[in-house]
């Protein structure tokens, strides 16, 4: 366990400072609570029965989808401006797909599963082992619309960030299911906007990616696996119609302009892969 971690806990039952027992035990002095330590990982919340962890995936500016590469860019942006004295929680980190970004920064991990990558296990939606107001940033990568229990995670952060602490979440919003069965949720601009306003947060940035051209590729690969007849003729042709758009539209994107983040209210158009956005706690 990180030392400086242990310095940030409390027990979620009490608020009281915790100790460390033993190499695998937490300890309240105030009302016995004790938290098991597996790992070097403070086990607050118990792991779903029905989740299953996903393969550990190498990311990167340059790697994954443009979702991703878009998210990415955002988050390194926001990032690299704050203090290099900032303590920075990633709230549902899962294998470190942007721990990148936090080296050698104050950063602390959380996941509701043990992933080798993370500090500690816990849901913010049930329990919040850290000290209030001790965080400058939080953020919820692709977090949010797996979270059932959204507006309390989201009240939930915001006690254990300061005043004029910002939480930064990118959410996907035309994204086809995925982690099921734990995707719960599409936000439009007016929920996170009300989410934010509910919950404590004002909108400092609300920014959304756009690219056409990616959005028509994942409409062709549904049509691809989904919508064609296993075989005859018809497969034959159609696949052949297919196979024939989708290098127009790979010719088209050398010639239109590349998929972008935008502030959203400067955007006509109301259909972008996913939304980025930058909430600040309201003194």
């Amino acid at each position: 366990m990180k030392s400086e971690l242990l310095q940030l806990l409390v027990c979620p039952k009490c608020q009281h400072r915790l100790e460390s027992q033993s190499a695998d035990q937490l300890f309240c002095p105030e009302c016995g609570n004790k938290i098991r330590v597996e790992e070097g990982k403070p086990l607050f919340t118990s792991v779903p029965a029905t989740i299953e962890p996903w393969e550990k995936v190498e990311r990167g500016p340059e790697r994954g989808t443009v979702w991703r590469r878009s998210n990415w860019q955002y988050l390194n942006e926001k990032i690299s401006k704050q203090p290099a004295d900032a303590k920075i929680l990633d709230v549902g980190a899962g294998h470190g797909d942007f721990a990148d970004i936090f080296e050698g920064r104050h950063y602390f991990s959380l996941d509701i599963f043990p992933y080798p990558e993370v500090d500690l296990v816990v849901d913010l939606a049930q329990d919040i082992p850290f000290i209030e107001e001790t965080f400058d940033i939080a953020v919820l990568m692709n977090v949010l619309e797996h979270v059932y229990e959204n507006r309390k995670l989201i009240r939930n952060i915001g006690k254990v960030l300061k005043p004029g602490g910002q939480l930064i979440i990118t959410v996907p919003f035309l994204l086809k299911v995925h982690q099921a069965p734990f995707d719960f949720s599409r936000y439009t601009p007016y929920y996170l906007t009300q989410l934010a306003e509910e919950s404590g947060f004002r909108v400092k940035n609300l920014d959304g990616y756009y690219n056409t051209l990616y959005l028509l590729n994942e409409s062709l690969g549904n049509l691809w696996q989904y919508s064609i007849r296993p075989n005859g003729l018809q497969s034959f042709i159609a696949k052949g119609l297919v196979f024939t758009i989708q290098r127009l539209i790979n010719g088209l994107g050398k010639l239109i302009e590349p998929g972008k983040i935008r502030p959203y209210v400067q955007e006509a158009n109301p259909a972008p892969v996913g939304y980025l956005v930058v909430l600040e706690k309201k003194a």
